[in-house]
């Protein structure tokens, strides 16, 4: 029988030039890294990956094999005649017929010639031993397999069949006028594989056994179900042959001009791998929960992701103890005025006050902000959280649920949070201010206390030697010595430096207060931004990744 011409023969790069496509075509190299993207983001998401690896490394397999001739399955049940149609298309006996009971327990090809010992390589990972060979050498580019029955009492020939489908070029689903609404079909094999396949037909077979009336009905049906079972196919409608393997039937020439639509074996083979590649993606992002065709919703949406956040921060900086840093700035900055602006006496308080620990105690914010898992739980902060995602975990797919369970279990949250506190609190600038006035005010208290010194020892003087001094008349005390006017006036200019000492460094410390729990408030906030969700944050930038690759592998199939 009489088909098509054969293509002259490709190169075999890494991704062969038959298969790249030209420039209006995306090629099967960004397929395949559509694939690679969207393996990588449902394993994050927990999502299994076996099946989409295996239509990697199919396609991988497949690439390095010829694709002048593509291979096409025949595939059905018992007795629906595949062997009998082989041998009607071939005008000889190929593959051995029989309705009674499954007869090909092994695959059988029937190729060209000329193509068997390129194509030896092929047929040793298709495991398909029984080649049979013609001579036509004006037959169409195709290499046809009988494959055993798909609904056979032997198990195994199932399973040769379900080995063989993920590795063919295309596929004619043979059916007959009793089986063609068979659930072994429809539902064990149509169903899977139909989105995996550009080119395939169903074909009614024994049409022989029916008036034109009653093919057409039936042909009708199975459109029917058939665009239902694969809508938006990418080969579009799915064809319904009606065909006939008895000797001289014309109706065998719907099934022969099929055939002959698909002469460009790479292109059949091309858009092959690119409907099962697309197909794998879809599965993956469907298991997910993600629909290609619609915009991507967070797991999380923003307004409720910055309820928590802001819940989170609030827990934390309870736990933190933000009013006792104020107070501990505060003290810190006084302590720092003393030490430069009490004069003499005040070295001596500072050096006690700091030798006896009560500073560390209780004027260190620095060392305050560092133990605060002393003062506070974050049992609250990792609960707000645990919340928030109760109901996002509770919407999700069943396939992308542990993962989500796992980005918030209590410990890894807790981790979380308190990586976040420490490095809030790492950056925040906790140096205790300086004043030039506190100098200033030091260096007038150091001479008050000299005038004190000088008036204390004036007045010693006086007391035991009894010298003339002058005295001043005041009110109500009446006549009082020099002597005891200058001492009373150097205690009470030192008992105004230190209130205006202390009246600055408490406006200066209450600032400086305001500025760092500031800056603690606003770099906690941003760290808890960051990390408080950064489990979830991953699982979202996996899902984005494979809803992106799910929707271009899509848009470059039909546009391929």
């Amino acid at each position: 029988m009489t088909l098509a011409t054969t293509q002259p023969r490709a190169e075999r790069p890494p991704i062969p030039a038959w298969a790249a496509g030209t420039a209006a075509r995306p090629g099967l190299e960004r397929q395949l890294d559509h694939l690679d993207r969207a393996i990588d983001a449902a394993r994050t998401l927990g999502v299994a990956t076996d099946a989409a690896a295996r239509v990697r490394d199919d396609a991988a397999a497949r690439l390095g094999y010829p694709a002048d001739v593509y291979v096409l399955a025949l595939v059905g049940g018992t007795g629906v005649g595949k062997s009998s149609l082989l041998n009607a298309l071939a005008g000889t006996r190929v593959s051995p017929a029989s309705v009674r009971r499954p007869t090909t327990d092994r695959p059988v090809a029937w190729v060209p010639g000329l193509s068997r010992d390129e194509l030896a390589g092929l047929f040793d990972w298709l495991d398909v031993a029984e080649v049979r060979e013609h001579d036509d050498t004006d037959a169409l580019p195709i290499a046809i397999l009988d494959l055993p029955d798909m609904d056979s009492v032997d198990a195994a020939h199932r399973d040769r069949v379900e080995a063989v489908l993920p590795k063919v070029d295309a596929v004619a689903w043979i059916t007959d006028p009793e089986k063609y609404h068979d659930a072994a079909l429809h539902d064990g094999f149509l169903r899977e594989w139909l989105p995996r396949l550009a080119t395939q037909a169903v074909v009614i077979n024994k049409a022989d056994r029916l008036d034109t009336a009653a093919a057409e009905s039936i042909r009708g049906d199975l459109e029917r179900d058939l665009g239902r079972a694969a809508p938006g196919h990418l080969g579009g409608r799915i064809p319904v042959l009606v065909g006939s393997a008895l000797p001289g039937d014309e109706r065998l020439g719907e099934v022969v001009e099929w055939l002959r639509s698909a002469v460009d074996a790479k292109r059949v083979v091309r858009a092959r791998l690119v409907a099962t590649i697309t197909a794998a993606i879809d599965e993956l992002a469907r298991a997910a929960g993600i629909d290609p065709l619609i915009a991507a919703t967070a797991i999380l949406d923003p307004v409720p992701r910055r309820l928590a956040i802001e819940a989170v921060t609030a827990d934390v900086l309870r736990a933190i103890d933000l009013p006792g840093l104020q107070r501990q700035s505060v003290a810190a900055t006084r302590a720092r005025a003393r030490a430069r602006g009490t004069g003499p006496i005040g070295l001596i308080t500072s050096a006690i006050y700091r030798l006896s620990g009560r500073e560390a105690r209780v004027a260190d914010p620095g060392s305050y902000l560092v133990r605060w898992r002393d003062r506070g739980p974050l049992g609250p902060a990792v609960e707000s959280l645990r919340r928030a995602l109760v109901e996002p975990i509770r919407a999700a797919a069943p396939a992308v649920r542990p993962a989500l369970a796992a980005a918030v279990e209590p410990e890894h949250l807790r981790a979380g949070l308190a990586t976040a506190i420490d490095r809030a609190v790492a950056q925040s600038d906790r140096s205790v201010p300086m004043s030039r006035v506190w100098t200033v005010i030091g260096t007038l208290q150091t001479i008050a206390t000299t005038a004190t010194i000088l008036a204390v020892a004036w007045v010693v003087v006086w007391i035991l030697a009894r010298p003339p001094v002058d005295v001043v008349e005041l009110p109500v005390l009446g006549s009082v010595p020099i002597p005891f006017l200058a001492l009373v006036a150097s205690l009470a200019t030192g008992y105004v430096l230190a209130r205006l000492l202390g009246i600055h460094a408490g406006w200066i410390g209450r600032r400086w207060a305001a500025r760092l729990r500031a800056a603690v408030h606003d770099a906690v906030g941003e760290r808890l931004r960051e990390q408080a969700l950064a489990p979830l944050d991953r699982l979202e930038a996996a899902r984005r990744a494979l809803w992106y690759a799910a929707r271009s592998a899509g848009e470059d199939a039909r546009r391929d």
